[in-house]
């Protein structure tokens, strides 16, 4: 990759910047020396954040809610460049979180209040990040890795809402020349003791993540780094306008898999035995009563046991043959890193 893509970007705007991929995508901005203004609706508690991390010369700070257009009045004044990562965040024991009713209002409605204001400004490109499920599941299930050329069929509310984004961005780059594109992630790591593969590992080493069957599915993933390099490469090439990426770490993986790494990186045996599936279809049916009922997330239900077992593979085929993007991340690296990080947490084994 480019390392100096980043360059010719000029002024440069983030919402979403307090998100665990929008952090970094920040601190590797500030890094390189950019100029950078974020979106945020509590300005103290990304004061608080930028100061915690300890990033020395922090981002200046837009007040704003894209879910009130009144307020988006001077956000993008001064600006060249926006990358946008805006999106709602569910709680973490919110149940259903793909059918999070503020999904709509947030990252769809959010995202055309923004494209609105965008239109009459200063700003040249806008490079929006978002997610496979706006391609819906289906789309990565097809037996071989999907690619943009899969017309997108989204099955949740949260996939519905990220598409509707994904137009409403492009839609302002046909309307006015701009340059506009979008990133559509799937399973993002890298992200320290938070997201899922971190989840998987602590339960794996605390004993919670029962000897999982042998089942192949391919699920894809991508390090946040490389996520982050990915959005710069695609900002700093004009090539790129009205363009839809998939972006991956050009490997795909099985539960079973990271299930033993998880096990090798703890330094424990992998059982000779495994839990077989229809007891693992009784206990997820469980769970899913259970959460409709308590509305509170349960560790395992059918929607969840799906996702563990079927498939989601996806190419980054096209970003690799047209840019030259290279990961520089697997989860054959981050596995045995996760273990190191999390083996001096207290909670570890709890």
């Amino acid at each position: 990759m480019d390392r100096d893509a980043g360059k010719s970007l000029g002024s440069i705007l983030v919402t979403g910047a307090t998100g665990k991929v929008g952090r970094r995508l920040v601190a590797e901005l500030l890094r390189t020396g950019q100029r950078v203004a974020i979106v945020t609706r509590s300005s103290d508690a990304a004061q608080t954040l930028w100061q915690e991390q300890g990033a020395g010369q922090g981002p200046e700070i837009r007040a704003a809610d894209l879910t009130d257009p009144s307020s988006l009045g001077s956000v993008c004044d001064g600006i060249d460049t926006l990358f946008h990562l805006a999106s709602y965040s569910p709680r973490p024991d919110e149940p259903d979180i793909y059918e999070a009713p503020s999904h709509w209002p947030v990252t769809a409605e959010g995202t055309a209040n923004l494209m609105a204001r965008v239109e009459p400004s200063g700003i040249r490109r806008v490079i929006y990040l978002s997610s496979i499920k706006a391609m819906g599941d289906r789309a990565g299930a097809l037996g071989r890795p999907a690619d943009e050329s899969v017309i997108p069929a989204p099955d949740s509310l949260y996939g519905r809402a990220k598409l509707a984004a994904e137009r409403s961005v492009l839609e302002l780059g046909r309307a006015t020349g701009r340059h506009t594109a979008v990133l559509r992630l799937p399973m993002v790591y890298g992200l320290g003791d938070s997201g899922n593969i971190a989840r998987m590992v602590k339960a794996v080493a605390a004993g919670r993540f029962p000897p999982w069957p042998r089942i192949e599915n391919h699920r894809a993933a991508i390090h946040v780094e490389d996520a982050v390099d990915a959005a710069i490469l695609v900002a700093g090439h004009p090539e790129t306008a009205g363009e839809v990426y998939l972006v991956t770490d050009g490997r795909d993986y099985s539960t079973r898999w990271l299930y033993e790494q998880s096990l090798i990186a703890l330094g424990r045996p992998v059982p000779r035995w495994t839990i077989p599936l229809p007891v693992l279809r009784f206990a997820a049916g469980v769970g899913t009563v259970g959460e409709r009922l308590s509305r509170r997330r349960m560790p395992l239900t059918l929607d969840g046991l799906g996702k563990l077992t079927g498939d989601a593979w996806f190419t980054s085929s096209k970003l690799e043959r047209n840019l030259g993007f290279r990961p520089r991340q697997t989860l054959e690296t981050e596995i045995p890193r996760l273990v190191r990080a999390l083996a001096h947490a207290p909670a570890l084994g709890a």
